[in-house]
């Protein structure tokens, strides 16, 4: 459905890996299955001091870019992201094993993104 002058955001709303950015430099990447209720809570602890238990960290950003992903490729597609990046925010993911193959995602706008062990991207549009 179109509606005059909305922008239709439901795909970058499921899941999907993000990056924060700040005056442009990648500050932080992760994963959510809830997209704007993740990215919100980043904004909100920057603000004010996190809580030890909370494993979501307070961000600084002022861009925020989205890839959507399937669940079952989060994981995989968070950390050749992260590898690829190197946001400063990063630290606990930064240690795992490197990913063995490659990843590729399709947007349903025919954007295609494939990333592989050594962390380097693909950009594709079909037309």
């Amino acid at each position: 459905m179109e509606l005059p002058g909305f922008v239709n955001v439901s795909e970058v709303l499921r899941s999907g890996v993000y990056a924060l950015v700040y005056r442009g430099e990648v500050v932080y990447i992760g994963q959510s299955r809830a997209m704007i209720v993740r990215v919100y809570s980043h904004r909100s602890l920057a603000r004010r001091q996190a809580p030890p238990w909370s494993p979501i960290k307070g961000v600084v950003f002022d861009e925020v870019h989205v890839m959507p992903c399937p669940v079952a490729q989060l994981d995989e597609l968070e950390y050749d992201l992260i590898n690829l990046y190197k946001p400063r925010g990063n630290t606990n993911l930064k240690h795992r094993l490197p990913s063995t193959r490659e990843v590729t995602l399709t947007t349903a706008s025919g954007v295609s993104v494939t990333l592989n062990a050594k962390s380097t991207m693909r950009i594709e549009r079909r037309i």
